[in-house]
């Protein structure tokens, strides 16, 4: 097994679901073909492969409701016009996070305001703090790289201003933050269950929310029919509202609910992965684990190690590869690492569009440009003053830079870890005799 270890070690290099995906997936899907009913209001909601999967969701996550939806995004975008964002208002995104999160409050006609965020790569609260004004509706704390950002102070903190708190766990389902699981502490959390992700289902993505109101927003908006015969007791309002098509279909509903009976699982493989990597590869002299803000409830798919500086931890990753490693990634290939062999190549002889995607706030082109759907509403007239000069990320920047991840994915055996951890061991003491001890 040991034979081109390197080349295994590199092809199942991601967390994702779908390294796991096995017969139950393709039983949940070949049912829903014979049945021919192929949207979840075709059928009892008992039946549904969508209405199963929410009843699932809920009950692993501890909430009231979820509601399933044609992406991650469509989910944000359902919660962020729920709790009421809309033109005049601002909201708090991390400087670290996906375009979309910025996105989906451009669209509904508000404004990003970016804070820092700290070494754990989630927001800083601190910062938060200094970028709250009467026009924040809500501060969207992100959980990246399958890690949960300190939700307990901002919890507090949007309590304390009477905002809403949005949690963004589009890379972070199951996870957990100091025995809850995410999406149970915000008013809101959205998720997603595309391809790259702990369930992953191709695209799609659900709703979580112990409120009844934005359960119901979220239903009505995506264009729901009906409430599932288990909601019957929600007072529903009579509410008259433009709708979407934003709903999740049978067959994405199949396969995320075969997924999601599987994310406790996956989620112990990376965790074990993690613990044996780093027990194995034992005290450092040039970096220090960042241990997170609840290391035994995070997913154990990407661990940071921070260093003095940016040539350090270039360095240190660089020996690291030199030894056939590859499960490792700096900010200056944006944290992808493989990906990028993985997935662009594979589309090399297609057509790209302009960069439409990063997750450094200062590449959002629609936001730093202040560009919105149509020029003749434009979210920052309404906010004057909040703008994204030259150098408004330098601070998390400057941590970014220091940062490298070491990435697990539930494939790895013993002599996998033995191999990543003794790359990191021996690259540890090349660069401690070259840079210095630095503990």
């Amino acid at each position: 097994r040991s034979v081109g270890l390197a080349n295994y070690l590199d092809v199942p290099y991601t967390g994702t679901g779908a390294e796991l995906i096995g017969e139950v997936e393709e039983r949940y899907v070949l049912e829903v073909l014979r049945s021919k009913r192929l949207w979840r209001y075709e059928i009892p909601s008992s039946r549904s492969f969508v209405g199963r999967f929410e009843q699932a969701a809920e009950s692993l996550l501890g909430v009231k409701h979820v509601h399933a939806t044609v992406s991650g995004s469509a989910a944000l975008t359902s919660a962020l016009l729920a709790i009421g964002v809309g033109p005049g208002d601002e909201v708090i995104v991390p400087a670290v996070t996906w375009v979309g999160c910025a996105d989906a409050v451009i669209l509904c006609g508000a404004v990003p305001v970016i804070a820092q965020v700290d070494e754990t790569l989630g927001l800083s609260v601190t910062d938060v703090e200094r970028n709250i004004t009467e026009r924040t509706r809500a501060i969207m704390a992100v959980s990246l790289f399958g890690a949960p950002c300190n939700l307990g102070p901002l919890r507090a903190a949007a309590d304390r201003h009477g905002i809403a708190l949005l949690e963004d766990n589009a890379q972070a389902a199951g996870v957990s933050y100091r025995g809850r699981r995410l999406g149970s502490i915000g008013d809101a959390g959205a998720f997603s269950t595309k391809f790259m992700k702990f369930i992953a289902a191709g695209d799609g993505g659900f709703l979580a929310t112990n409120s009844d109101a934005i359960y119901q927003f979220a239903v009505l908006y995506t264009g729901g029919r009906t409430f599932p015969a288990r909601k019957r007791s929600i007072a529903v309002d009579d509410r008259i509202m433009p709708a979407t098509g934003l709903r999740m279909n049978e067959l994405t509903g199949a396969v995320a609910l075969a997924q999601l009976e599987r994310v406790d699982q996956l989620l112990g493989r990376l965790r074990m992965a993690r613990d044996l990597i780093f027990e194995l590869a034992g005290p450092a002299r040039t970096y220090r684990r960042v241990p997170g803000n609840d290391p035994s409830g995070d997913s154990g798919w990407m661990t940071p190690l921070i260093f003095s500086d940016e040539e350090s931890c270039r360095a240190f990753v660089r020996a690291v590869r030199t030894r056939g490693i590859r499960h490792i990634t700096t900010s200056r290939e944006l944290f992808a690492g493989g990906e990028i062999e993985h997935c662009y190549t594979a589309m090399s002889a297609d057509r790209y569009l302009p960069t439409t995607g990063a997750h450094w706030a200062a590449e959002f082109r629609a936001m730093t440009g202040h560009v919105g759907i149509d020029e003749r509403s434009n979210p920052w007239s309404r906010s004057p003053g909040r703008d994204y000069p030259p150098g408004f990320m330098d601070e998390s920047l400057a941590i970014l830079r220091r940062i490298a991840l070491v990435q697990t994915n539930p494939r790895l055996e013993r002599v996998h870890c033995e191999a990543i951890a003794g790359a990191l061991a021996e690259a540890d003491a090349e660069c401690a005799g070259r840079y210095g001890d630095e503990r």
